[in-house]
């Protein structure tokens, strides 16, 4: 499965932002995503801080790994996102 790398550019307030040319599958050099998309498309994307969001996680989940917020352009060109694994060691 052959990915893209593509380097986002940054923005304020921590944001990053590809331009995604033509259909395909692409990976940020920076995040891991991986975006699959069915036209060009731009997206915009940052890491947020789970302090905002950890008391929406119940029990027995605990937090882990990154939150991101994606935007979209166009919503139906984006068909997917692969998000960069987490490998839990508790028990």
């Amino acid at each position: 499965d052959q990915k893209e790398q593509v380097t986002p550019r940054r923005l304020a307030g921590g944001q990053l932002v590809v331009q995604l040319d033509a259909e395909g599958t692409y990976q940020c050099s920076l995040t891991g995503l991986i975006f699959e998309v069915t036209e060009a498309v731009k997206i915009t994307y940052s890491l947020l801080s789970w302090s905002k969001y950890a008391s929406l996680v119940e029990k027995p989940w605990i937090v882990g790994g990154p939150l991101f917020d994606v935007r979209c352009d166009s919503s139906h060109a984006l068909t997917s996102i692969q998000f960069p694994h987490s490998l839990c060691l508790g028990g």
